[in-house]
């Protein structure tokens, strides 16, 4: 069943009741347990580079590893495991200054070694890790160790966004030789215990190179669903969770308690359609999908009327291509399912609902179908079974939350976990390799433009809405602060508990 419309009223006052930025608060005390909730499933395990993932995956590595910088708002860095990055004249030489006197949760000393480890298991092939799609304009024999503190990195090209590359916040650092479960970090927590599918336990480590963490402990408590987690925060179970069901923002606008925070960052929920197999081999089955969705109403039922409408290419609101806003046309979706030979057609669509929105997103589309006489079955999964054969499924959703440079990697990647779709355009990528030649914004910008043209035009994924990551936390918590660009709640770093 559909969620009901929300009012203009009710947005105007949800909206009032959201807070942005940080859940700041003066003379908190500190100490004591932070309990996140996230939906997850069993599949999980300590490895800081598995490829498969639910949300206690990105939770935990964040809470006990580092990347080498994190990206702010404002296009620049905030150092982390790296002090400064600085190039040669045609950008085929990068060198990384790494920061001095970072212990590892054992005590031991994080350098050059450990770096290099990290990215020649990234650039393995055999390996097949997600990370490499970000970094496989490097040649693994390119990387040298100049010192301790210091790595060097020759590329076979020019490229120009090195920087915003190796600062993906998923490659992130451990120990040389340590075992994946050992969670062998640098990060402000380090492991107590872990349960897949269940409970993540991690303290303070008092050895952190920067600002201490103030909460003793964090229990990163799994759930399958996004509604056990939001009726875990409503009955005082867990403290704080980005997996939460927008559709009860009403009711916990209205507990008393809990808090609203929306990020400034927006979220994407995706439908893909696999575009090397039928019927959607054929761009006109994946124009009239595109045609069928009604946005307007998706915008305000699915996603609560927090955001704006989406159009169909990936990336957020820069350089934008010069093409309308999809609106929907049953009339000509019926039509152009009728040239391809595919009037009264039934699919799949799979789904785990595993962010806000989601099943509520694809419920629409199924409804609107059965006006042209299309029949969509929503099956909706749990999360573990969905992707455990993520990159096979023909109709099924996602998300994404990433500028588009990074996204833009696994569009073109011929791994059928990286580019799910399976879409394969030549001119998209020949404009991608263009795109990474150059480290000039106005000339990205220009070609990114075109790139998301092609996306529009003939595209695999229907991109109906943007909506901001809301997160739910207790007025107890005090110091959380959305993660950039996802707006989840990955950093604890700051937060206290008033006792």
């Amino acid at each position: 069943m559909l969620a009901p419309v929300v009012t203009s009223a009710l947005v105007i006052s949800l909206a009032a009741a959201c807070s942005s930025g940080s859940s700041e608060k003066k003379g908190a005390s500190s100490g004591g347990t932070l309990r996140v909730g996230v939906v997850a499933s069993t599949i999980s395990t300590l490895d800081a580079y598995a490829n498969l993932r639910s949300q206690d995956f990105y939770v935990r590595n964040a809470t006990m590893f580092e990347p080498l910088a994190h990206r702010k708002k404002d296009g620049g860095f905030e150092w982390a495991l790296a002090t400064g990055i600085t190039h040669n004249a045609d950008n085929t030489e990068w060198t990384v200054k790494l920061r001095p006197n970072v212990k590892f949760h054992d005590g031991s000393t994080f350098g050059a070694d450990d770096v290099i480890a990290v990215f020649q298991r990234v650039l393995d092939k055999k390996n097949a890790l997600i990370e490499r799609n970000y970094i496989d304009f490097m040649d693994p024999k390119g990387i040298e160790k100049v010192d301790d503190l210091t790595v060097k990195f020759k590329l076979a090209e020019p490229y120009g966004p090195f920087e915003f590359a190796v600062t993906n916040s998923n490659i992130i650092f451990y120990k040389k030789g340590s075992k994946p479960e050992q969670a062998m970090g640098t990060g402000p927590f380090q492991l107590v215990s872990f349960t897949p599918g269940r409970e993540t336990v991690v303290k303070r480590y008092d050895g952190y190179w920067g600002e201490k963490a103030k909460v003793d402990q964090v229990k990163i408590i799994s759930f399958k669903t996004a509604e056990a987690s939001t009726n875990a925060l409503i009955g005082r179970q867990i403290d704080a969770s980005s997996n939460i069901l927008q559709t009860s923002l009403r009711t916990i606008e209205k507990t008393p308690g809990l808090k609203i925070m929306k990020s400034d960052v927006n979220l994407k929920v995706s439908i893909g359609m696999r575009a090397d197999t039928e019927p959607f081999k054929d761009v006109r089955v994946r124009q009239a999908m595109r045609l069928i969705m009604n946005r307007k109403l998706a915008l305000s039922n699915a996603f609560d009327g927090l955001g704006e409408l989406a159009n169909d290419h990936s990336g957020f609101n820069r350089c934008l291509p010069a093409v309308p806003q999809r609106e929907q046309n049953l009339e000509q979706a019926k039509k152009l399912l009728a040239d391809a030979g595919k009037s009264n057609l039934s699919i799949n669509l799979e789904t785990a609902a595993n962010k806000p929105g989601m099943l509520q997103l694809v419920q629409i589309l199924a409804e609107e179908a059965k006006k042209i006489g299309v029949t969509i079955k929503v099956q909706k999964m749990e999360l573990g079974a969905y992707l455990e054969k993520w990159g096979e499924r023909v109709f099924y959703t996602g998300y994404d939350t990433r500028p588009y440079l990074e996204g833009v990697p696994e569009i073109i990647s011929n791994d059928a976990v990286l580019n799910h779709t399976h879409w394969n355009d030549a001119e998209f990528k020949s404009l991608a390799k263009k795109l990474y030649a150059t480290s000039d914004p106005n000339e990205q910008c220009e070609i990114e433009k075109q790139m998301k043209k092609i996306e529009y035009d003939r595209g695999a994924s229907i991109l109906t809405a943007t909506n901001p990551t809301v997160s739910v936390y207790s007025s107890k918590v005090n110091g959380l602060i959305p993660e950039f660009p996802s707006g989840n709640l990955y950093d604890f770093r700051k937060v206290t508990i008033d006792q």
